[in-house]
């Protein structure tokens, strides 16, 4: 019933990103379409997608530093495929990425899944406070176009404040104390198995929080958050160059139209589909850019990304149970 229940909302979820999508494109004109396709500069879309591949491989860098803190070395290409594959997974599940990539790594490393979700938590929080403090940067340069675009659309402001209203935070809270109060409800129960079982995934977890503050170069681990958040940037800019009506925006719209889309990822929609193509396009209209072209420009930086997350997440998958499978062989024949 249960996995029945899930089916159903996340097949409810990707139809609300696709209903986003018709709604978008139903009046597109097909010869705009291919006239568009035909102006594209794919040298700068395949450069995106390279760009993508070098933020992902930072990303797999950065989280190797904290679970290195924690006394474990697994190896780069492994965390790369892990990260690959998570990506593979929120295409088709939204938000179950992040667990896939800790519980595929953990098959491979023989490092304790609660204790990787625990450096997960870290990075996240690391990435938030990011693209926080991104965003206030950046709104604050735009303040009148920030003012604009809430005006035009008072549907997204709403849906803000709703996401960020005070029921919303207490229930947050709430939850945490739920949690802290079944670690202290489950004391008793040290000796039984099952809670010998709880407070060992307890102590891992927190391992793993832990792990931020067991990293011998911090600096080092901010400024790979910072790489990763150029790098996306910069994914997204020079799509820009890569289509004529796009081509002489200011690297500031750039941020602009980032943020925005990041805002729209917040939707628990598989990839952002929907969402994101909507918010990009928008926040386009604001510089000058009509809907029509925003509309492509949208479509073909969010498609050029998606495919390469569907083949080679899928992919390292794969890779990692080949490369691993052959590196095992290896040395059980070194050890005969």
């Amino acid at each position: 019933m249960k996995l029945l229940k899930n089916t159903l909302k996340y097949l409810l979820f990707l139809f609300f990103g696709l209903s986003i999508i018709w709604f978008i494109y139903k009046d597109v004109d097909k010869e705009n379409l291919l006239k568009g396709l035909r102006e594209t500069n794919y040298f700068w879309i395949a450069l995106s997608v390279i760009l993508g591949l070098v933020s992902h491989y930072v990303r797999a860098v950065r989280w190797n530093m904290l679970i290195n803190s924690m006394g474990y070395k697994p190896k780069t290409y492994n965390t790369f495929f892990s990260v690959l594959f998570m990506y593979f997974i929120n295409m088709i599940i939204p938000r179950a990425g992040e667990l896939a990539r800790c519980t595929i790594l953990s098959r491979y490393e023989k490092i304790p899944v609660s204790k990787l979700i625990g450096t997960v938590i870290v990075e996240r929080i690391a990435d938030f406070i990011t693209m926080m403090g991104l965003a206030i940067l950046v709104f604050a340069i735009n303040i009148g176009v920030v003012h604009e675009f809430f005006t035009m659309h008072p549907e997204v402001g709403a849906k803000l404040a709703k996401l960020l209203s005070v029921p919303n935070i207490l229930l947050g809270i709430i939850a945490l104390a739920l949690i802290i109060g079944a670690f202290v409800f489950l004391k008793p129960f040290k000796r039984g198995k099952i809670g010998a079982k709880f407070h060992k995934l307890k102590y891992e977890f927190q391992d793993g929080i832990k792990s931020i503050l067991m990293l011998e170069n911090r600096w080092w681990f901010i400024g790979q958050t910072l790489l990763i958040f150029f790098i996306w940037f910069l994914m997204l800019y020079v799509v820009f160059l890569a289509y004529p009506p796009t081509r002489h925006l200011t690297i500031w719209v750039g941020m602009f139209t980032f943020l925005m889309g990041g805002l729209a990822m917040l939707a628990p929609v598989q990839g952002g589909i929907g969402p994101w193509h909507y918010m990009v396009m928008e926040a386009l209209f604001l510089f000058g850019i009509d809907k029509g072209s925003g509309k492509f420009f949208a479509l073909i930086a969010h498609s050029s990304t998606s495919l390469v997350y569907l083949i080679l997440g899928s992919l390292a998958g794969l890779l990692m149970y080949l490369i691993n499978r052959t590196h095992k062989q290896h040395v059980e024949v070194d050890i005969k």
